[in-house]
């Protein structure tokens, strides 16, 4: 239950439920928008996962109001305003602790609190169950605390039936069975008492295959030597709330605490905090045993691993003990070397390798193996220890998983680079401070202005925020510039030579670090790793093949296990490190493999996009085609620049035609226009395809109509009359954005021209778009209004929908202007469609929309929506179109005279999660509500 303000909020079910459990779970932590995906849908999120996720935290968000923060990390709950159970039932636990005097009434308390199974009503997979496991055992944990506090206070048989529930519940637990003993021996009992111990021996042999601890054979021993008789030394203990062990009988001497071998840190570690959580979270939970950090080498794990050992060591009563396998090469020594560290720490009698298990036994103690990947026959070892040693857990870094019953697996990502390109949230950036750390340690005086982290964020990027590269470029700041730094990037792989001398020698350059995970894979891997380098911005396992030549499931798994391969978001893809890939594709090269990949990788992009070119000149939609392009487009780019380079024609221009959504829906003017001159710089194109060509970049050119022009003259030659049309509007529409009346006049005959029943409906609605353009200009509503009727009909008749979505602007410009006022449902269906169609252009004058009719209605909403239009327009380069007269009549309305104050103070936005607000906003406005509005126009 939720209560704010003494009144109880009811909280909406599924997924934003499991939402805010996650939130809460954190305590604080921000949790990225990747990991809240793969905690609400799994492996395989959907594909509107993102836009879903926007909306449950908005829903959140109108509940909680304040408390739920976001910041450049990810989302999270304030640490303050709020009481949990579980935090009170922590604080009540750690009290009893401290106050024996007081401890039954706080466990009793305590204990209270818990009512029925926690988060009974939100799915356990991934954190939530982790949590729940957590707080099970913590709750067990403070049960038996209080049966201790309870049997210290003379309690006896009336504690049975509560511990054979418990033993029933939890038959490994030789704790419970000590209680259990001793409660029934209390009472008069002894052969109960002696029962139940033989219970617990049959318990933990049938099971487990071991007998009894140290701590049960005693007692059973002081019981059959009667020397508990009256419990006299227990009740005179002077902390009741204290382990079953310490109850039972006069302990021995606590062995005094080892002293750890744990390496000393020599740098202070930078932006791991989040990972540093979830792995103390792992390990405190008693389900969980051996934790495999794993990662490409280089990303920091050994150094993560430390840092987590030396913080959670004081929770071990026989402390951590780190073991270097790197210098290691057959497994079959991992047990001595594991033995060997155990030895060398001051006070203590190492093991021999044979006898590790039985040394290990009664220990409760972290084992910190280090560099695993290259001994992984070895896991076996680690399977068994934990099989013998049930107070060991283990904490292992590899570049490979160990593959072993039990095993929790981390990736440890690179840092985190700036999310975006503003001053503080590039200072902000984990790299970054990583960097500037290390490079102030090479030369104290570094001076950095805001252009140098800048550079420094550049470089970050350019090396895929790997912490060693990143410490390795730093440690030349003493020898050179942050700008010579920068530019040693083109030749990545070499960085860190003759830098840091006591480094490892796997970590004495980039290419060493990469070479050492390379040398360890199969012959077959390998071959697949120098072709994968071929793919830029990642790749599908299709696509793999194609390249390949056959198909590399298991070389791709071994190279997943590795490191040097990795899922991305979407699970059918996979990806490199951009060093990763530069080492490939030098491989490639040496190898004399590299033009055979590129021809097949050419090849098969070019059949892959070819059916989205077809797609789109049949009118499907923009968006959709677009969706499936984006995420092969630097490939795309990539096989197109081979093509030119190597005279292939053909594939050159089905890529450049397979790209025309994707620049729609970008509005990419820019490379639209080199693919344009580098095509026909290079090829004769036929008559159709030259044409589509300069179509769709004449389309995308707003200003001079260079493309226009060479559009309709080459339409012309050509003797296409429907391309020529499609020019013509094109011109007109450049002809209104310019305020050019003689050259509207000079074309308007044209256009009139061509409204015939023999002109097509698609060019006949481009042909009624460019009317309505023209009558608004004039101020001629009423005409204005017909003709963008004419042209959402013909839009409709071609489904057309880049046509419906302009047209549908276009009449509800019009008619707002002819009838002075502005609906409600008219703005919502616009946009919508804007929104699902996804073209920049149409979604900012959508937007413009939005933000007038809130200037009547809703004047702070409005300065959101004008400011959310302005910075979408900046970013994606937005066309002019004739709507942009609602911007001048929003910004009158509210008497802004600049924007640039409203941009300065807003905060940093997601595309995604600002058009969720505008679309929640428009929905929450009553459907009959008319904002009025008085047109403005800005000739």
């Amino acid at each position: 239950m939720l209560e704010r303000e003494n009144r109880s909020i009811a909280l909406p079910s599924g997924r934003p439920r499991s939402l805010l459990a996650l939130l809460l779970m954190a305590s604080g932590t921000p949790i990225s928008r990747d990991r809240l995906i793969d905690e609400l849908w799994g492996e395989h999120p959907p594909a509107s996962a993102v836009s879903a996720l926007h909306v449950h935290l908005s829903k959140l968000r109108e509940l909680l109001g304040d408390l739920m923060v976001r910041d450049a990390a990810g989302y999270s709950m304030r640490t303050e305003g709020f009481e949990l159970d579980c935090a009170r039932f922590d604080a009540l636990v750690t009290r009893a602790r401290s106050e024996p005097a007081e401890a039954r009434v706080l466990l009793r308390e305590a204990l209270g609190l818990v009512r029925g199974e926690p988060l009974c009503d939100v799915p356990a997979e991934g954190g939530v169950a982790q949590w729940r496991r957590a707080l099970e055992e913590k709750c067990l944990q403070a049960q038996l605390l209080r049966i201790d506090a309870d049997m210290a206070a003379g309690a006896t048989g009336e504690l049975v039936p509560e511990l054979e529930t418990l033993v029933s519940a939890h038959p490994f637990e030789e704790r419970i069975w000590g209680q259990l003993m001793l409660a029934l021996y209390r009472s008069g009992r002894q052969a109960d008492a002696l029962d139940a111990f033989a219970r617990a021996r049959r318990a933990l042999a049938s099971e487990l295959g071991l007998e009894p601890g140290e701590q049960l054979l005693r007692l059973q021993t002081q019981m059959l030597q009667h020397e508990l008789d009256g419990g006299t030394e227990l009740l005179a203990a002077p902390e009741p709330v204290v382990a079953t062990a310490e109850l039972v009988a006069p302990a021995s001497p606590e062995p005094p605490r080892r002293a750890s071998n744990l390496p000393a840190a020599v740098t202070k570690l930078v932006g791991r905090e989040p990972e540093l959580a979830i792995l103390q979270s792992l390990l405190t939970d008693a389900d969980v045993r051996v934790v495999t950090l794993i990662g490409p080498g280089g990303v920091g794990k050994t150094r993560l691993a430390i840092e987590l050992a030396r913080r959670i060591e004081p929770d071990y009563r026989d402390g951590a003990v780190f073991v270097r396998l790197e210098r290691l090469t057959d497994p079959a020594l991992v047990a001595a070397e594991i033995a060997s560290a155990l030895g060398h720490r001051a006070g203590t009698d190492g093991p021999g390798a044979d006898g590790l298990a039985r040394y290990l036994r009664d220990l409760e103690l972290l084992l910190v193996i280090d560099n695993f990947e290259h001994l992984l026959p070895a896991a076996v070892l680690v399977s068994e220890l934990l099989e013998l040693t049930p107070q060991i857990k283990v904490l292992v870094s590899s570049r490979t998983a160990l593959r072993i019953r039990g095993e929790r697996l981390l990736t440890v990502q690179p840092l985190e680079l700036p999310t975006g390109g503003s001053d503080d949230e590039i200072v902000a950036s984990p790299a970054v401070q990583l960097f500037v750390e290390r490079a102030r340690a090479a030369e104290a005086g570094l001076d950095l202005t805001p252009d140098s982290y800048r550079t420094i964020a550049a470089i970050c990027e350019a090396l895929d925020g790997l912490p060693l590269a990143i410490e390795l470029a730093a440690s030349r700041a003493h020898l050179l510039t942050l700008e010579d730094i920068h530019e040693q990037l083109s030749r990545p792989l070499v960085i860190g030579e003759r830098s840091l001398r006591d480094l490892p020698d796997r970590h004495q350059t980039l290419r060493a670090t990469i070479g050492w995970s390379y040398d360890l894979l199969s012959e077959a891997a390998q071959a697949v790793l120098r072709a994968a380098g071929v793919f830029i911005g990642g790749f599908t396992l299709a696509a793999l093949e194609a390249v390949v030549g056959r198909m590399p499931a298991d070389e791709l798994a071994e190279l997943q296990e590795s490191s040097l391969v990795r899922r991305q978001a979407d699970a059918r893809r996979f990806e490199m490190l951009e060093l990763v890939r530069a080492f490939a594709r030098e491989k490639c090269q040496d190898a004399g493999e590299s033009a055979n990949v590129a021809a097949r990788h050419r090849r098969y992009f070019a059949e892959l996009a070819a059916p989205a070119s077809a797609e789109f000149d049949i009118g499907v939609e923009v968006g959709l085609l677009s969706i499936r392009l984006r995420a092969e487009h630097a490939n795309i780019r990539a096989a197109f620049d081979d093509a030119v380079a190597n005279g292939d024609e053909e594939s050159a221009t089905m890529l450049a035609l397979a790209l025309r959504p994707l620049w729609i829906a970008g509005n990419l003017r820019q490379e639209s226009i080199e693919f344009a001159e580098r095509l026909l710089g290079r090829f004769s194109l036929s008559g159709p395809d030259e044409l589509a060509l300069l179509r769709i970049v004449a389309a995308l050119e707003h200003g001079s109509g260079e493309w226009q022009r060479r559009f309709a003259d080459r339409a012309a030659e050509l003797g296409d009359s429907e391309a020529l049309g499609v020019a013509t509007a094109q011109l007109f529409a450049v002809a209104i954005t310019a305020r050019d009346r003689e050259e509207m006049a000079r074309l308007h005959p044209v256009l009139e021209s061509l409204i015939s029943d023999e002109t097509s409906p698609r060019v006949l609605g481009w042909v009624y778009y460019s009317l309505f353009g023209e009558a608004y200009l004039d101020n001629r509503f009423e005409p204005a209004y017909e003709n963008a009727c004419l042209s959402v009909e013909r839009a409709r008749e071609t489904g057309h929908s880049y046509m419906l979505v302009c047209a549908l602007e276009a009449r509800l410009l019009a008619r707002s202007a002819m009838d002075r006022g502005i609906t409600q449902p008219e703005v919502a269906e616009v946009f919508e469609l804007a929104c699902s169609y996804g073209v920049h252009s149409v979604v900012v004058a959508a937007i413009w929309f939005v933000a007038r009719y809130a200037a009547a209605v809703d004047p702070e909403s409005a300065r959101r929506w004008l400011t959310l239009a302005e910075r979408i327009s900046t970013e994606f380069e937005a066309a002019p179109s004739l709507e942009e007269v609602l911007r001048a009549e929003t910004m009158e309305v509210l008497g802004i005279t600049d924007l640039g104050p409203l941009l300065a103070a807003a905060p940093p936005f997601d595309q995604a999660t600002a058009l969720d607000d505008v679309a929640a906003w428009v929905a929450s406005r009553s459907p009959t509500e008319v904002a009025p509005r008085d047109p403005v126009l800005r000739p």
